[in-house]
């Protein structure tokens, strides 16, 4: 197991319980495992999938749950109020029970050393080197890669097809825990989203913590980083009068990928999961509900494995299969979404966004990756753009193209050897929808 983050210690925690030799290895030391940048914030039931092996936030682990959000485009002082059902975590906390759980079910754990890289593929020999500089090799049946967006094994031939992720894929972002003059109030301030300059092809974001403290912060595409981030950030900061004052708690920044799942997460005798898996949420950024659920799913697989004999990328196959149908349809239409709303005028932006809260659950809509769920959500829906014909027609188009994707998502192929002629269908969808 490469990484102890939410994806790693899920995968530990089945194996680990079906009595298989459980090894994890993680970069940090183990008092720090948890404590990555991000919003940290999950949906309310983004667990549910894993809930066999991984409790639900709790106590501790939970700094606020929230109800609602409202959505700021540049240039409008007042903005879209949306149900938003969310769990803003304590990020170290969660993580630290996580592992905690993985090592109670006898998973072993080595701390501060680094993945260099496959020593031998063949092999399924890795190449690690401690803090102090010694190297050394691990071998393994099953290696499991959570390391996070790095992904040192996936991206160097750890899967059976290895995709090339753009930098309009990645995400970079900078934050702050932020310590407020005045406390934000979770049940009527909500997740704040904000379309600022500076960050054209992402967002800011102000998500209550309880009492006086925020996780604030700013993100974008790699490729739409225009100047400093840090200075976008500061003029975000200026330009809210909430956090005037604010004393800073922790700051520091990160990447991930913004994009739909990798089309091969398995190779022979090996899986990856998380973030090393692109399995991130394109739309917000969003990864630790897919992260513990991926990570469940490749423990499971393994286990499966390792139980007939057969480490083979047919015999781990059935987990890429699980996860592209239960998460990659959805991120595979979130993507071509996402691409949609970053090219809207600010105007639009609000405008379709409060036609979609009228309409239906939206946070429903962001997770499932759907636009219209039903014709008559898309008579809702499309009826009140007939003022605006343009935004009609690439909400109808759009919605086509994400249909047509999940259904396609749906049909991922059964064993490697199907692999490339799916593909060819992928990016012909992602083209055109299927419509000529």
């Amino acid at each position: 197991m490469i990484g102890a983050g939410p994806a790693g210690a899920s995968a530990a925690i089945p194996a680990a319980r079906a009595g298989y030799s459980v090894l994890i290895i993680e970069r940090e030391r183990a008092c720090n495992v948890g404590g990555k940048v991000c919003g940290n914030t999950i949906a309310t039931n983004g667990l549910d999938p894993a809930s066999e092996y991984v409790s639900p936030p709790a106590g501790p682990e939970v700094s606020a749950r929230l109800k609602t959000g409202t959505l700021y485009a540049h240039g409008y002082s007042s903005g879209v109020r949306l149900p938003a059902p969310t769990l803003v975590l304590n990020r170290l906390v969660f993580g630290q029970r996580l592992l905690s759980d993985a090592l109670a079910e006898g998973a072993q754990l080595v701390d501060s050393a680094t993945c260099l890289g496959w020593a031998e593929r063949g092999e399924n020999r890795i190449l690690i080197r401690r803090a102090d500089g010694e190297e050394g090799e691990v071998k393994a049946r099953v290696v499991i890669d959570a390391s996070g967006y790095g992904a040192a094994l996936t991206r160097n031939g750890g899967p059976t097809h290895v995709d090339e992720v753009s930098r309009s894929q990645v995400g970079v972002g900078y934050r702050e825990i932020l310590t407020l003059a005045e406390p934000l109030n979770a049940e009527s301030d909500g997740l704040t989203v904000f379309f600022p300059p500076g960050a054209e092809r992402g967002y800011a974001w102000v998500f209550p913590m309880g009492g006086r403290l925020a996780n604030v912060g700013i993100g974008t595409a790699l490729d739409g980083v225009s100047g400093n981030l840090r200075e976008a950030y500061a003029d975000f900061i200026k330009s809210r009068p909430e956090l005037a004052g604010a004393e800073v708690v922790s700051s520091g920044g990160g990447m991930l990928p913004l994009r739909r799942p990798l089309a091969s997460i398995v190779g022979n005798g090996f899986m990856a999961a998380g973030d090393a898996g692109c399995l991130t949420n394109p739309a917000h950024g969003g990864g630790i509900a897919p992260a513990v659920v991926s990570g469940v799913m490749a423990g499971e697989q393994a286990s499966h494995a390792l139980s007939v004999g057969d480490t083979s990328a047919d015999a781990l196959w059935g987990y890429g299969v699980r996860v592209m149908k239960d998460i990659g349809k959805h991120y595979a239409a979130q993507e071509l979404l996402k691409d949609v709303v970053l090219s809207l005028t600010s105007e639009d932006l609000l405008f379709l966004t409060g036609r979609l809260a009228e309409s239906s659950p939206i946070i429903e809509t962001m997770e499932k990756g759907r636009l219209v769920a039903s014709l008559a959500h898309g008579l809702r829906l499309l009826l009140p753009l007939a003022r605006k014909p343009g935004l009609a027609g690439r909400v109808f188009r759009t919605s086509r193209r994400m249909v047509a994707i999940r259904e396609h998502y749906e049909n991922y192929p059964d064993s490697p050897a199907k692999l490339d002629s799916w593909l060819g269908r992928a990016a012909y969808l992602r083209r055109t929808g299927g419509m000529r």
